[in-house]
């Protein structure tokens, strides 16, 4: 009698091979140059300070425009593989700001007003559960799409790799749409979903009065497509301090919805490799990250000063909306 496991889905799903982009040898050129140049002009001072005008950058507006229906139409994520040239952290975070402001517009990710965020641990001891914003930390976390804090979605979360963990740190991508056919089997539970629910404000608001806002998990475009906004944690810790928990059959259906999120045969498994940028559709596509081993103890991280082989994972993240 064989002994061999037979699993119903025994591999994540294959990544497209439209989902993968090598910029031309002469975008690569153009985007590199203007790289030095914003590097060179602007040595300190917050990346997202800095002004671009795409005039300059007519063969990344259309490489970026050429292969946009990717993310907007088809596998709704793409990566665009490093630009030859840049090899220094700080010009890896122009080159982030560069690409996220080709894909529309800058959104603001914190009440500082930032648009380019850095992700990496710096050693906190709050949790997410505590209030620790994910991009502080290296928790895991339930599957989740990022905008989640703010009242209006973005089009596209960009996540761009200056150098990435020692070991693991995989990106675990989820489309809504396959997940919301699997709901669709479960007719109370979508109803469920579809209700809405408390979202706290976090990083983006400076009162308890106005840092928390009602919203669907799931909703429809006027074509009828799924679109989500969903991370547990900051669901579950909004209700309670509005003071109204979840119900249990609220609690009932985020567990189905976990469940789906957690079966192999819904996902997409990407690591990134220093200077590869991920780009999703942020509300019609979810993630989260597997656990990472990092090089060093965590310490803050100078763009500036550090060189790529001095740090641990580090990212930095953009929230674009079309123009």
């Amino acid at each position: 009698m064989s002994t061999t496991l037979a699993l119903a889905h025994p591999r994540t799903l294959k990544v497209p091979d439209e989902t993968f982009h090598r910029f031309s040898q002469a975008t690569q050129r153009q985007v590199a140059a203007c790289v030095a140049r914003l590097t060179e002009r602007f040595p300190e001072g917050r990346v997202d300070a800095i002004e671009v005008d795409l005039r300059e950058l007519p063969l990344l507006t259309a490489e970026v425009d050429a292969v946009r229906h990717v993310i907007d139409d088809t596998a709704h994520f793409l990566v665009f593989d490093r630009v030859s040239g840049v090899d220094t952290l700080r010009g890896q975070a122009v080159l982030a700001w560069l690409l996220g402001t080709a894909l529309g517009r800058p959104m603001v990710q914190n009440t500082d007003g930032w648009r380019l965020i850095e992700v990496y641990d710096r050693g906190v001891r709050r949790t997410i559960e505590d209030g620790a914003r994910y991009h502080q930390t290296k928790q895991g976390a339930y599957m989740h799409n990022d905008a989640v804090n703010d009242v209006d979605p973005i089009d596209y979360l960009l996540l761009s790799c200056g150098q990435s963990a020692h070991v693991g740190g995989e990106s675990i991508l989820v489309d809504a749409g396959p997940v919301h056919d699997v709901l669709q089997g479960h007719p109370d539970v979508l109803a469920v979903l579809t209700q809405d629910f408390w979202f706290e404000k976090r990083g983006m608001s400076l009162t308890r009065e106005d840092g928390f806002f009602r919203s669907p998990i799931i909703r429809y475009t006027a074509d009828g497509e799924p679109l989500v906004r969903y991370f547990r944690t900051y669901i579950e810790v909004a209700h309670e301090k509005v003071g109204e928990p979840l119900t249990g059959e609220q609690h009932a259906a985020l567990d189905l919805f976990d469940a789906v999120l957690d079966q192999s045969a819904v996902q997409y498994r990407v690591r990134l490799e220093q200077g590869q940028t991920l780009v999703s559709a942020d509300d019609r596509f979810l993630h989260t990250r597997t656990a990472f081993c990092d090089r060093f103890p965590p310490r803050e991280i100078d763009m500036a000063a550090d060189r790529p082989e001095e740090v641990n994972r580090y990212m930095f993240r953009m929230w674009s909306t079309k123009a």
